[in-house]
């Protein structure tokens, strides 16, 4: 499932809750960003790099690893790498003592 993820299924999900789980526990987490990367060619890629970016609770800190991704109307995507990651100058106000994490789609 994870090979036909694209940006536009996660576009129009901004703002909403998708739940984050893994070894630690599970965590509810906001969509905050959807980007398309600047990088790679669409015709000779199966789609175009893109990155979600999500803010959490600062506890549990989830680190860098595979998680699965839950959302009411997406459903399980399993196996999502997921890293935290220091918000840009444009995200750092959405943060107040939130954690940032972005999973990539190459």
């Amino acid at each position: 499932m994870l090979a036909e993820l694209s940006f536009d299924d996660f576009k129009d999900h901004r703002g909403q809750t998708f739940v984050v789980e893994g070894p630690g526990g599970r965590v509810e987490a906001t969509l905050v960003a959807v980007r398309l990367s600047p990088y790679g060619s669409p015709g000779l890629l199966r789609r175009h790099p893109f990155a979600i970016l999500f803010t959490a609770p600062p506890t549990p800190d989830l680190g860098a690893q595979v998680y699965n991704i839950r959302h009411p109307s997406k459903g399980l995507m399993e196996g999502v790498l997921i890293s935290p990651v220091v918000p840009a100058a444009v995200d750092a106000p959405k943060a107040q003592g939130l954690k940032f994490y972005e999973a990539v789609f190459n």
